[in-house]
């Protein structure tokens, strides 16, 4: 499966100049056979606690929905419903198939102030691949990765993840691709928030061995890696590993 990491420098808080920046990416980008696209955490608004605009409107959904359709392609974005802050995935006819809400708010930036945490994991069935979705800070926390690795071949996590700790995301991402020996793709913004914390992109796919096969560094558009879910059932096969109380 060919999936599309798409990081872009984000005008935080301004939806309708993000719409026309991604749409502008997206069509200067080679999006042939391309069966999957995933977006950054709050993806038309930048991470912020401005619940007003980072809650997604119809407008917001009906514009997610009209590019799965138009480019016969699954889409993931996040953005916030119901104070939640969610991941939320659309088919190739632009219908939602899944969606899942953030459990580990940040509480460093105060998230956990203005926001509803999730209460469970999510999975889904993505053309050969049993997918758990994440969003950023949930990353640190690896025991809700390791309660899903049985019936998980591809972790996917959207974030807003500063520049000054991107060696932790790396770090993280690779880690929870070789303890699980599943694959695990990261996504994440690029820009300024209203802070001033920076971010600079580095989007990444590892292989379940942690071998890392894409790196978008701080490229703006999309960066397309193919997976096969194959290679997760080889390897586990061929290197088990006894499970510590899974």
């Amino acid at each position: 499966m060919k999936i599309g990491l798409f990081q872009y420098k984000i005008k935080w808080e301004d939806k309708k100049y993000n719409k026309s920046k991604i749409l502008k990416l997206i069509q200067t980008s080679d999006i042939r056979g391309v069966d999957w696209i995933i977006f950054p955490e709050m993806t038309l608004s930048g991470f912020t606690n401005n619940i007003k605009n980072s809650s997604l409107s119809e407008d917001d959904l009906n514009f997610f929905s009209a590019m799965a359709k138009r480019y016969h392609t699954n889409i993931s974005f996040g953005g916030v419903e119901n104070k939640q802050n969610k991941f939320i995935t659309l088919n190739r006819n632009g219908e939602r198939i899944n969606e899942y809400s953030k459990i580990n708010l940040f509480s460093p930036g105060k998230e956990n102030k203005f926001y509803k945490k999730g209460k469970k994991t999510s999975n889904f069935d993505m053309e050969g691949f049993r997918v758990t979705p994440f969003i950023c800070f949930d990353l640190r926390f690896p025991v809700i990765f390791w309660k899903n690795s049985k019936i998980t071949s591809l972790y996917v996590v959207i974030a807003a993840w500063p520049y000054q700790r991107i060696n932790h995301w790396t770090s993280l991402l690779q880690a929870r691709a070789i303890e699980n020996q599943a694959y695990a793709i990261g996504v994440n913004s690029i820009g300024e928030d209203d802070k001033g914390n920076e971010y600079k992109g580095y989007s990444v796919c590892f292989s379940p061995s942690g071998e890392l096969l894409l790196d978008c560094q701080s490229r703006e558009g999309l960066g397309v890696v193919d997976i096969n879910p194959e290679e997760v059932d080889k390897l586990r096969k061929s290197f088990v590993i006894e499970s510590l109380g899974r």
